[in-house]
C-alpha cells in the first residue's frame, strides 16, 4: 500500500467478520448459495485479497479454509471471516451481483459486520482504517444500519454494524 510504512514482522490477527443473509423477492425459496461454483467464489475472494486453500461440505454448509481465515456458505447465508490486510467490505457489491446472477431474483435480507479494534489500523486498506469509514461504506449500500462499540473505545473494544434490510 502506497504511503503506509509497514513492519515486515507484524501481522494483524484481528478478524473481520461479514455475514449476509439473502431472501427471495418472488417467493421462490429453492435458491441455494451452495450452487455457486468454486471458481466464482475464487474470483470474489481475489477482491478480498485471499484465496481458497481447501473445501469441506456437509448437507447444510460448505466450509472453506482460506489463506486469511475462512468462509462458510449455507442455502441463504454467506459468512466470511478474514484477518491481515484483507479488503472484506470491497466484496459486498460484487457478492450481491454474483448472487443475483447465479441464483436469480434475490435480495439482501440482513447484514452483520464486526471486528475487534485493530492494533495497527494505518496498515489497513483505506476502507478499513477506521470503523467510521467501514460504517459509511455499508451505509452507502444499505439503510437502517446501527453501529455499536462494545468495551472502552480508548482500549480494546469490539465494533459491529448491523443492517436489518427489511426494517
Amino acid at each position: 500500500m502506497a504511503g503506509v510504512q509497514s513492519d515486515p514482522h507484524f501481522f494483524e490477527g484481528t478478524e473481520k467478520l461479514l455475514e449476509v443473509w439473502f431472501e427471495s423477492t418472488n417467493g421462490d425459496d429453492s435458491f441455494d448459495l451452495r450452487h455457486i461454483e468454486r471458481l466464482d467464489w475464487e474470483h470474489l475472494l481475489r477482491i478480498v485479497r485471499c484465496e481458497i486453500i481447501s473445501k469441506s461440505s456437509s448437507d447444510d454448509m460448505d466450509a472453506y479454509v482460506l489463506s486469511e481465515s475462512s468462509m462458510f456458505i449455507t442455502q441463504k447465508r454467506f459468512i466470511l471471516k478474514t484477518c491481515g490486510r484483507t479488503t472484506l467490505l470491497l466484496a459486498m457489491e460484487p457478492l450481491i451481483r454474483l448472487v443475483q446472477e447465479k441464483c436469480g431474483d434475490h435480495k439482501v435480507a440482513d447484514v452483520f459486520y464486526s471486528r475487534k479494534k485493530f492494533a495497527k489500523p494505518e496498515q489497513q486498506h483505506k476502507i478499513h482504517r477506521t470503523f467510521e469509514d467501514e460504517v459509511h461504506h455499508l451505509d452507502q449500500l444499505f439503510k437502517n444500519g446501527a453501529a455499536y462499540t462494545l468495551g472502552k473505545i480508548n482500549k480494546d473494544c469490539w465494533l459491529s454494524d448491523q443492517m436489518k434490510i427489511g426494517a
